[in-house]
């Protein structure tokens, strides 16, 4: 393991989550072992370095999808594992391991192994997981946030499901299922009118259903019809094996079974007496003769009851089967499910012969599900109502944190109640901003500038979810299009964040990288003609000179000076 060096940590300290990320035969990393430690960790390094490949790594822990062209080249498979403290903030991952039968006390050991040949095996706590369970742990504890987040800003669709992550999910799934009744109910209608518009629609379900029911089959008929058909296929074997076996039970000949048996029962009854054992013998030949009487006379009714007519009824059965698959064929159905689709047609029709009355049933069906769907839908509006405001304050207190005191961000709701049903509801959802005082919020993306946008994006994920409370959270590159002062106070927001539990960014900004409490320093390297990383925790001396390389420029003692500046500048803050 890579030791983490000795510095001081700024803030408040808890005990981390992520202890140790374990990384091999993936990508361009031959071998990694890394640990860590709680609080803000900055990762950084020069520009194609492969600081985003350890996140990457990560999200795989975490259920993301695998891609076998991540396995190093020329390697089987890759090895991926992480090793998680569960604090007492982790309740609802504790619970999700309980239900699941993988706890493991105060320890979390996720592991994932991809194979070159695009095979992905994963485990959690060593028992056996599917990739589907690493997301849902995962997401209990660890958000990552994507380097083109404050991008996907500009959808209105991301900005919409923002809001909607501070609702009661059941207000949301209620509208979609209202959304879905709704649907059904107009196609059902839909379809209906189709058919009631055109009147060749109606011959021609005249004319299936009377064929069908002309053949009448009946639920099961068909695998009866089957069974019969290959019994009076082989009527002829059939009838010579009964005639043999009567014969061999009780034939004319004097060594039948029955004969032989009774002359057995005569010769032991005649000296059970000299051997208690011979008693139990004797009435098992008793059963045995009472068994072979009625085998005989089974076999006598058989014979009896076999059809000598069998040539004529295997003809009327064979025309039946053929009639049923005639049809199946031509509709498209398993011969078994003829009867179903008869009584399918048959409904339909009579819907369509009574236009009237079933178009006046169906359309108040859809009436009562689109009155459904528009009660939901505002329910669903009143809440992100309600909801907007909370997040749109708590999102300006963080804005102001990082020194857009003035900033204001509103979440403007426009519902229509004549809309039509949607999934997501009725509602029009924009995010308006203004940066300067007395300035009219409008739409976000239209009035801020990149490093505005990066700052409202970062505020938004870290207001979305308060409740939360502690988890990991990692910032890959959200610090894009700022810098200065600015880039000192998002630093310094994040070291804020991670004294909640624990948070790591990747970042090119020295003023940021300056207020982590740990750092890791990743490269690149060529070993042997193969291009390896290389990732190192830097002491003290160490993350001076990285942040003044960092700083750009060349190396020098000013550039020395200046990080050395921005290290106490962030200690001391």
């Amino acid at each position: 393991m890579i030791p983490l060096p000795s510095e001081a940590p700024i803030g408040p300290t808890p005990r981390p989550m992520l202890r140790a990320l374990s990384i091999r035969q993936f990508a361009i990393i031959d071998a990694l072992e890394l640990d860590f430690d709680s609080g803000f960790t900055a990762i950084t390094g020069e520009t194609g370095a492969g600081k985003s490949i350890l996140i990457d790594a990560l999200g795989l822990l975490l259920g993301n999808r695998a891609d076998s062209s991540l396995v190093a080249q020329g390697e089987d498979q890759a090895e991926l594992s992480a090793r998680f403290e569960l604090t007492d903030a982790c309740a609802e991952a504790r619970a999700w391991l309980q239900d699941q039968a993988m706890e493991e006390g105060d320890e979390l050991i996720l592991r994932r192994v991809l194979s070159a040949q695009g095979q992905s095996r994963a485990w959690i706590n060593g028992r056996s997981a599917t990739v589907g369970q690493l997301a849902q742990l995962g997401n209990l504890l660890v958000e990552i946030h994507g380097q083109h987040e404050h991008q996907r800003l500009e959808r209105p669709e991301v900005q919409r499901a923002l809001l909607d992550q501070r609702l009661d999910p059941e207000l949301a799934r209620s509208v979609r299922d209202a959304h879905s009744g709704f649907a059904e109910a107009a196609r059902a209608l839909e379809d209906f009118e189709q058919d009631a518009g055109d009147p060749n629609q109606l011959d021609l379900l005249r004319f299936q259903s009377r064929e069908l029911g002309d053949l009448a089959l009946q639920t099961d008929e068909y695998e009866r019809l089957e069974a019969e058909q290959e019994r009076l296929a082989r009527s002829d074997e059939l009838r010579s094996a009964i005639a043999q076996a009567a014969r061999i039970l009780d034939g004319d000949a004097e060594a039948n079974v029955r004969a032989m048996l009774g002359d057995a029962q005569a010769r032991l009854q005649r000296v059970r007496e000299l051997d208690p054992e011979l008693a139990s013998v004797a009435d098992m030949l008793d059963e045995a003769a009472i068994n072979i009487d009625e085998a005989i006379a089974s076999l006598e009714r058989l014979d009896r009851d076999e059809d000598e007519d069998a040539p004529e009824r295997l003809e009327k059965v064979n025309r039946r089967l053929e009639r049923a698959l005639d049809l199946a064929r031509k509709h498209r159905v398993e011969p078994a499910e003829l009867p179903e689709l008869t009584q399918r047609l048959q409904e339909r029709l009579d819907r369509l012969e009574n236009q009237g009355e079933e178009r006046e049933q169906l359309e108040r069906a859809r009436d009562r599900a689109l009155e459904t769907w528009r009660r939901c839908a505002r329910a669903l509006y009143e809440a992100r109502e309600q909801a907007g405001k909370a997040l749109a304050a708590e999102v300006d207190r963080h804005l102001a944190e990082l020194g857009m005191d003035h900033a204001r961000l509103r979440f403007d709701i426009e519902h229509d109640e004549q809309a039509r049903p949607a999934v997501h509801g009725a509602d029009r959802v924009r995010i308006l901003f203004a940066a300067n005082p007395g300035q009219e919020p409008k739409p976000l993306t239209r009035v801020a500038s990149g490093g505005e946008l990066s700052r409202v994006s970062l505020a938004l994920m870290i207001a979305v979810k308060p409740e939360r409370g502690p988890v990991v959270r990692i910032f890959d590159e959200v610090d894009a299009g700022i810098g200065g002062q600015t880039a000192a106070v998002v630093g310094d927001f994040l070291r804020r964040v991670a004294g909640q539990g624990q948070a790591f960014c990747v970042t090119h900004l020295a003023q940021v990288a300056a207020c982590a409490s740990h750092q890791f320093q990743v490269s690149k390297a060529s070993q042997k003609g193969k291009t390896q990383i290389r990732v190192l925790p830097l002491d003290p001396e160490s993350r001076r000179e990285e942040i003044a390389r960092m700083l750009g420029g060349p190396m020098s003692d000013k550039s020395r000076e200046h990080a050395e500046e921005l290290l106490a500048a962030a200690r001391s803050g």
